[in-house]
């Protein structure tokens, strides 16, 4: 008995087919996932804008720029300027206070404290880009 090779020849092309579709779907499905959570970072920013102008504002209300070294700090430029502070030292001082700010910890959950982090974190980097 002997096998019908020209079957393998026609297969062959469906084969080959079978890889560029995988690679296609995975990346569609990564164009999915990074258009998703660009979303959910946009609301939480938005959030954090709401909660920063709600409960914040009152005594952070340095306008982006203002540099005057007397009042509460310009939180605009918390994360781009020297030293910098990272997130978790941010979300510390939120939490717990630091001289005569008062703690949030009980007032503000944690996601509402990581969305004002985010909300400081896109300013400092719009503050950042245009600049340059």
């Amino acid at each position: 008995m002997q096998f019908d090779r020209s079957y393998f020849k026609r297969a062959q092309p469906l084969s080959a087919l079978i890889l560029p579709g995988v690679v296609l779907l995975v990346l569609a499905r990564s164009l999915l996932a990074s258009a998703s959570s660009d979303t959910a970072a946009h609301e939480t920013v938005k959030q954090g804008s709401e909660i920063f102008n709600k409960r914040c504002i009152v005594c952070h209300n340095k306008k982006p720029g203002d540099n005057t070294p007397f009042g509460p700090p310009n939180l605009y430029k918390v994360f781009g300027g020297h030293p910098t502070m990272t997130a978790q030292q941010a979300e510390n001082i939120v939490v717990h206070g630091r001289g005569q700010m008062p703690p949030f910890g009980t007032i503000l959950s944690r996601t509402e404290i990581k969305s004002v982090i985010a909300y400081l974190r896109n300013q400092s980097a719009s503050d950042a880009s245009k600049k340059q």
